[in-house]
């Protein structure tokens, strides 16, 4: 029965990531925070780093706050919702 909650748990926490991209990308990338994503469409730089690689920084810290829950604060949702959001 755990492992089926676990699984419930990430796949739930995949779908909404899922969605949350659709949606920040569409309304958020492409809204108040162009600023920071239009050097993804137009390459008129010559550095390696772009300022919408922003963007996955802050999914990936998201994740990993998650993970470090889990482990430190034995929040037991917390490995299979950092996975679903790094998957």
């Amino acid at each position: 029965m755990e492992i089926l909650l676990w699984v419930l748990v990430l796949s739930i926490s995949f779908s909404s990531m899922e969605f949350m991209a659709w949606f920040s990308h569409k309304y958020i990338m492409h809204g108040f925070l162009w600023v920071l994503h239009k050097d993804h469409h137009k390459k008129n730089h010559k550095s390696w780093f772009e300022r919408n690689d922003l963007f996955f920084i802050f999914y990936a810290i998201v994740s990993a706050v998650f993970m470090l829950m889990w482990g430190e604060y034995n929040f037991w949702p917390g490995l299979p919702i950092g996975i679903g959001i790094f998957c």
